[in-house]
């Protein structure tokens, strides 16, 4: 079906620009990809198990304990827990939870996939992104 690949190719051409999108703001705010998505992992006031930021990561929890000692060493957060560091949960500090904000702000400023939509269709887009989050 001709819809079918229109879809396909837009979406493919949409998910390049959110990657830009998504780089560009990592990149101003002083973080690399993998603590970006270690930060938002994260929950303010929480203490969450390394073994939930990988999985929340789609990370090898090894790789994920290196992300969290660049984001620990800058004071963005604390481990808390027993002697092995990939089992000790972490918690965003209060300099943590601010960068987030920061970051999760400047990711919807200009967001690709809310650029030009109106109110009606950020509602229509919304529902049709549930759908799809479901499978």
């Amino acid at each position: 079906m001709e819809a079918d690949s229109e879809i396909v190719a837009l979406a493919t051409a949409l998910t390049a620009r959110v990657w830009d999108h998504y780089s560009r703001v990592t990149a101003s705010l002083g973080l690399s990809g993998p603590e970006s998505k270690a930060l938002s992992a994260l929950v303010p006031g929480k203490q969450v198990p390394m073994r939930v930021v990988a999985d929340r990561m789609h990370a090898n929890p090894s790789n994920v304990s290196v992300v969290i000692s660049r984001l620990e060493s800058r004071g963005l957060i604390v481990r808390q827990g027993g002697d092995d560091r990939r089992v000790k949960g972490v918690q965003l500090t209060p300099a943590g939870e601010e960068l987030k904000e920061k970051l999760n702000a400047a990711y919807a400023e200009g967001h690709p996939a809310l650029r030009g939509l109106s109110d009606n269709q950020k509602v229509l887009f919304l529902k049709v992104l549930r759908r799809l989050a479901q499978d």
